[in-house]
């Protein structure tokens, strides 16, 4: 019995088949984005009131700042192109300016008061990541005019931050942090962050923060799920348990989502206690720049104060 010949249309078929799943795994490398460096300028604007029978306070504020950060090694998205890892493993250095100006005026018990303020704000600092350990800085210059009725004057102060950090695993780090908050205002905080890696890209990430007096307990979690082939979903949550004896000290909680329509356009809302609550949208013009702009709100019954703003931004990633 003679065996039969393979035909020479199967061979070019098999091969043509080859070479298209090749393509497509070449395809994917290529449309993999990764970045190292993220720049953003933003601008907004804010109106606030306080109300009550002897007393109330009006403010409006309009602030504008130009952040910049550069990684060592690249970063790449996981889908959308704002969408990262959960803990990052690359060495960096960041720096940032803000300029805001405020006005003021204000009564109580038939005296009226009102002030001009201009805050600026410098800042740099970095991490270096080698070998599982994670060692940071930075450094701030905080400027601020403020002129009222009767008198004005300026006021200048460096705020100085270290951290030391550990990574027990690829998906669990430890860090301990310094703060010098200027004018002998120091203190420490503990964190530690955990991604649980599901399947492909998506993850449950937990972060859990506390002060140097175990008073201020912070815990926040997000999970990032992708639902389709373009389209995916981020839930969040932050809750903080504050048990100091501050004047002010009162637990918060907030939750938040976004979702991608694709890899380039999302929307995002929040909300969070005493009705705080913000919509956004962001948008990718191409693969490296982005604009995005939001509104914010808050009705707070309790101190009969409430608030409303708005922003614009551009970023800049390659």
């Amino acid at each position: 019995m003679k065996r039969s010949k393979s035909s020479p249309l199967l061979h070019l078929s098999k091969l043509s088949i080859v070479s298209s799943l090749a393509a497509i795994l070449l395809s994917n490398t290529v449309l993999a984005e990764s970045y190292q460096s993220f720049s953003a300028l933003n601008y907004s604007h804010n109106k606030s009131s306080f109300n009550r029978t002897n007393a109330n306070n009006e403010n409006k504020s309009d602030s504008i700042s130009l952040y910049s950060q550069y990684f060592f090694d690249e970063r790449q998205a996981l889908g959308p192109l704002s969408e990262f890892d959960y803990i990052n493993k690359a060495s960096n250095l960041y720096a940032s300016l803000s300029n805001s100006d405020s006005e003021s005026s204000a009564s109580y018990n038939d005296q009226n008061y009102s002030a001009d303020d201009n805050n600026q704000n410098v800042s740099i600092g970095g991490q270096w990541i080698t070998h599982n350990v994670i060692v940071g800085a930075s450094y701030s210059h905080h400027r601020y005019d403020v002129t009222t009725n009767d008198y004005s004057f300026d006021m200048s102060d460096n705020y100085y931050s270290a951290s030391l950090g550990y990574f027990l695993s690829d998906d669990l780090v430890i860090r301990a942090d310094y703060f010098d908050g200027g004018g002998g205002d120091d203190y420490f905080s503990y964190s530690a962050s955990y991604n649980w890696q599901l399947a492909g890209t998506d993850y449950i990430g937990f972060s859990y923060n506390v002060d140097e007096d175990f008073d201020i307990h912070q815990l926040s979690s997000r999970y990032f799920v992708s639902l389709t082939e373009d389209s995916y979903l981020v839930l969040g949550g932050n809750y903080i348990f504050d048990n100091s004896d501050n004047w002010h000290a009162d637990d918060t909680w907030s939750i938040n989502s976004s979702y991608y329509f694709n890899t380039k356009t999302s929307v995002s809302v929040y909300y969070g206690k005493d009705d705080y609550y913000g919509v956004s949208a962001n948008y990718f013009i191409n693969s490296n720049y982005a604009v995005n702009l939001g509104y914010n709100s808050i009705a707070n019954d309790k101190n009969e104060a409430d608030s409303d703003g708005y922003h614009l931004g551009f970023t800049a990633q390659f």
